[in-house]
């Protein structure tokens, strides 16, 4: 809730076609490593697309273009000229350029780049003009990116930013379409936290409410069956099916630690006991989907053992016949959880051949 005698604004959200957003898709995944040929060196450039483009060094260059009738406006920085020159010579330490002749140098490498960009037939891209950043006012294009060009054989780079109108932003998707992805980078080191879940039900809003200490939920999805089994899983939706150790045989010994046998890795068809599993189990609610109030929202109840972290690069590992260690010990109290959040705690029981939880504490409860 706001704070009383907050100001309240509305906020301006960039609006997008379907087309543009897909256009907008096509060049992120795409945009990676394109070839490109300044002037005699070769470069790669990469086209990310922004809200809001990273602001270009000043004073610098604003290039002017068209192409098969749509507007490009490219923003380069003041030293763009001198690292192609620079690249062209081998990576040459050079003094500063004068102005007229990094002005020359820049606008020759961008009419070599547009006459071999015919080759693409998509009509003939032209040079409008050349003109100094100081000298323009705000870019009314609605589509920005950043851009980045890297020598192939040299440390020089540039980094600036182009826009373009929605035709433009189309052209670009086309011509980037057939090109592969670029593989997505992602922290090998990224933790996943994965409660080992033995099976859950799904009630309403009102039936979760109405709760009691003492009351048995049976579960529509039960995984821990004669054979032991449950599931790691973030979400509930996707997980790894593993089996839990058999237990020992001395009852009076302090429990151990369960292990975890691996039975299939990442997966989301997870197989459950379907003797516990009854379509007509009390608090299964109706109609979910079709669900009109708060208090016939569904609300999926999961029941786990604990909970198990593994970073994205152990669990891209994993295999068949692995074992893991849970954190906690087998014998303490099935914890119950609603979308996710821990509410309670509670035993396993059977009832008629179905499997339960018995609520012995729910969070915040003095019952």
């Amino acid at each position: 809730m706001p704070a009383p005698h907050a100001a309240i604004q509305a906020v301006s959200v960039p609006r997008l076609s379907r087309n543009e957003a897909q256009a907008r898709t096509i060049i992120a995944q795409r945009g990676a490593d394109l070839p490109l040929q300044l002037g005699t060196t070769a470069w790669r450039a990469r086209l990310v697309p922004a809200a809001q483009t990273t602001s270009v060094a000043t004073p610098g260059y604003v290039v002017h273009l068209e192409w098969a009738g749509s507007t490009f406006v490219l923003s380069l920085p003041a030293s763009a000229a001198q690292q192609q020159v620079s690249a062209m010579l081998d990576s040459a330490s050079l003094p500063d350029l004068p102005p007229a002749l990094a002005h020359a140098a820049l606008e020759a490498s961008l009419n070599a780049l547009l006459q071999s960009l015919q080759s693409l037939r998509r009509g003939t891209p032209s040079l409008v003009q050349i003109t100094e950043a100081n000298e323009v006012g705000a870019i009314a294009l609605p589509h920005a990116f950043d851009v980045r060009l890297q020598a192939t054989q040299g440390p020089e780079a540039i980094a600036g930013s182009l826009h373009t109108d929605g035709l433009g932003l189309l052209l670009l998707a086309g011509l980037l379409k057939g090109r592969a992805s670029a593989p997505a980078v992602v922290d090998p080191h990224v933790p996943l936290r994965l409660l080992a879940e033995i099976g859950c039900t799904r009630l309403t809003t009102d039936d979760l409410a109405s709760l009691r200490i003492g009351d048995t939920v049976l579960m529509s999805d039960c995984f821990i069956a004669a054979q032991r089994v449950l599931w790691l899983s973030a979400d509930g939706h996707a997980g790894i099916h593993a089996q839990l150790s058999a237990p020992g045989d001395d009852a009076e010994s302090p429990a151990p630690l369960p292990f975890l046998t691996i039975l299939k890795t990442w997966t989301t068809d997870m197989p459950t006991d379907t003797d516990s599993t009854r379509d007509d189990q009390p608090g299964a609610p109706a109609g979910a989907a079709d669900a009109a109030t708060l208090q016939s929202l569904p609300v999926r109840l999961s029941f786990d053992l604990g909970d198990i972290s593994l970073t994205l690069a152990q669990v891209q590992a994993l295999q068949v016949g692995q074992v893991l260690e849970l954190a906690r010990p087998l014998a303490g109290a099935v914890r119950i959880r609603a979308n996710g959040a821990l509410i309670g705690e509670g035993d396993l029981v059977e009832v008629d051949g179905h499997i339960g939880v018995s609520i012995g504490h729910i969070v915040g409860s003095s019952n």
